[in-house]
């Protein structure tokens, strides 16, 4: 993104909820003793639009609110143009940003 010239604000705001969904499937996809793998896939689109995807094998569980805890999917929300969970096949989570690029300067 930097090679893009998308903003410093931008970029760590993607990397923060693509942490946060990264940090999820890693801590939640596999019950214990389960191996497993994630996936990130990133692509940065002339548009603008920034589009990443975290996969993985595991079981999608959906947790109630617990004191200090869940809330990386509210932050991905948050930060994110939009985000889709697709658990057909293991878990994927699609996450859309706004990243213009900055006009070089003159």
């Amino acid at each position: 993104m930097e090679a893009a010239q998308v903003d410093q604000e931008t970029i760590d705001d993607i990397v923060t909820a693509v942490g946060e969904a990264l940090a999820n499937a890693i801590e939640h996809a596999y019950s214990q003793g389960r191996d497993g793998f994630v996936e990130l896939h990133a692509r940065l689109e002339e548009s603008g639009i920034a589009e990443v995807d975290v996969c993985d094998d595991g079981t999608f569980i959906e947790r109630e609110e617990r004191q200090g805890r869940g809330f990386g999917l509210r932050i991905v929300r948050q930060i994110a143009r939009s985000v889709s969970i697709d658990t057909t096949k293991g878990t994927t989570i699609r996450m859309q940003f706004d990243a213009p690029r900055s006009e070089p300067a003159a």
